[in-house]
């Protein structure tokens, strides 16, 4: 009787015996089994070779433009934060200035500044399929925006992120829920 051991997909016999009566006799895997089996698995499967792209370096053609120019900038009591564009859901007119750099702001991250002014900030929770248009925001939650007057921002996982403007498969027009689906306003209303 011969007993199998596998090791790196390779089968290597453990133990070998006459008879079931014999106990006493078993071979042990030594290192260089091992190492051997390896090398064995490794010709079979060999690791992927990768090609270099032809043309341009996807990385230096895509490579975006400066962070200020795609974020929405909020200062207050000389502190400063950034969101991305299509964040903000909601901005009433009251607010107007404290959109904006004020040269006295200092920059602290999105979760500090929400923290401190969280009197004239709501945050409201989207899911990855919102933010990329592919589902509706909640019509309920939308028409919560009518009365409201503090700045809302969208967040998902805690942090601001774009909402892509929902586009309705059946009549392949962008449709903001709530309204009819011809409608041309945006989700977002800035001062």
């Amino acid at each position: 009787m011969i007993v199998l051991g596998v090791v790196a997909g390779i089968l290597i016999p453990l133990a070998s015996a006459q008879s079931p009566s014999n106990k006493s006799m078993r071979d042990v895997v030594t290192h260089d089994d091992i190492v051997a089996a390896t090398r064995m698995a490794q010709a079979k499967n060999p690791p992927p070779v990768f090609t270099p792209l032809e043309g341009e370096d996807p990385s230096v053609a895509n490579r975006p433009k400066d962070l200020l120019s795609r974020s929405d900038i909020f200062s207050y009591l000389g502190q400063a934060t950034l969101v991305p564009k299509k964040a903000v859901l909601h901005f009433p007119k009251e607010l107007a200035d404290r959109s904006g750099l004020k040269e006295e702001s200092k920059f602290v991250p999105w979760i500090d500044f929400f923290a401190a002014n969280r009197s004239w900030i709501r945050t409201v929770a989207v899911s990855r399929a919102q933010a990329e248009g592919r589902e509706p925001i909640d019509e309920a939650t939308l028409n919560s925006f009518a009365k409201e007057r503090r700045l809302v921002v969208a967040t998902y996982q805690e942090g601001p992120i774009s909402v892509n403007r929902y586009e309705d498969p059946a009549t392949k027009t962008a449709a903001v829920p709530g309204k009819a689906p011809a409608s041309s306003t945006s989700i977002v209303a800035k001062p």
